[in-house]
């Protein structure tokens, strides 16, 4: 199982030069899917590329004794995991929390976290500093609605071949896919992706979404077809749901609606509103829900003037 971790780490760190960033730790017994902070926590950094079969050692090693396993997402310029010790950057990454995997821009690696998760890779032409790898990687986690605290530097994720024991069973990490000739220039990612909300539109829409709410006869859906009015009122939850995910729920009514004439506030009052299931997925996102539902609106808007 080692081979697939240095295949990975091979992959996404290229020639870098550096230290691989190991973490391992104990999730408190019985806990779940929400548990705490991990207990025992060790740490670990090897020599790259010198050192990588005993850094893929060490990380296997630490899952087979019952510990969690993790590595750092980029090579470390020195021997701790912190902003200020990144080497420069040559892969990005993303935990796909859930969301489909992307056809584009397509990952350069896969690996599944857990059954219907998975960690993202893209492999860059050439190396970024890491405050600008940081910046596109927000904006690339933006666009998939992934996982909004999985985006920032010293990020870990798991290797191919450990146990992942948050959940039922301990189910194996595994190196679903991975193609070295799927590599991104910065440049082209850059004009594709898109920007991150600031925060004085956002709080503009705030304003308009709470004069909006102030009427309750203001939004009115009656324009809507009652497959799109069920939707919006029952949410996707359950055996029958129409989508394969809530966010192609929410994609799907924030474009039934732009092709129904309603503007950009009303969209984001019905589903903001908690009394409307299709909120759920906005509501689940917490802090980072008004930037999922900005991304949302912005892909139905596009697809809308095509």
């Amino acid at each position: 199982m080692g081979e697939s971790t240095a295949l990975l780490w091979r992959t996404i760190y290229g020639a870098g030069q550096g230290f691989v960033g190991l973490l391992a730790g104990r999730r408190p017994d019985g806990a779940g899917a929400t548990a705490g902070r991990l207990q025992g926590i060790r740490t670990a950094y090897f020599e790259y590329p010198g050192a990588l079969p005993a850094a893929a050692a060490w990380g296997l090693d630490s899952s087979e004794r019952g510990l969690e396993s993790y590595f750092c997402a980029h090579l470390l310029r020195a021997r701790r995991r912190t902003k200020d010790a990144a080497a420069p950057v040559l892969t990005l990454w993303a935990d796909a929390d859930g969301e489909p995997i992307p056809d584009a821009p397509e990952p350069t690696a896969v690996v599944q976290s857990s059954p219907g998760r998975a960690h993202l890779f893209w492999r860059l032409k050439h190396p970024l500093s890491p405050t600008a790898a940081e910046g596109l990687n927000r904006r690339l986690a933006l666009s998939l609605g992934a996982d909004r605290s999985g985006w920032d530097l010293s990020q870990l994720l798991r290797p191919p071949g450990t146990r992942n024991r948050k959940y039922a069973g301990a189910p194996a990490v595994e190196l679903v896919e991975i193609d070295a000739g799927v590599v991104y220039h910065p440049r082209e990612l850059d004009l594709i992706l898109p920007e991150v909300p600031q925060p004085a539109a956002a709080a503009r829409a705030a304003d308009t979404r709470a004069r909006i709410l102030a009427s309750p006869d203001s939004v009115d859906l009656s324009r809507l077809s009652v497959r799109a009015r069920t939707l919006i009122a029952r949410g996707n939850a359950g055996a029958g749901a129409p989508y394969a995910s809530r966010s192609e729920a929410d994609f799907a009514v924030c474009l039934a609606m732009f092709s129904a004439g309603f503007d950009e506030a009303e969209v984001r009052a019905v589903i903001t509103d908690f009394a409307n299931g299709i909120s759920d997925k906005y509501r689940e996102k917490g802090r980072n829900g008004d930037s999922y539902l900005s991304l949302t609106i912005a892909n139905a808007r596009a697809r809308h003037a095509v």
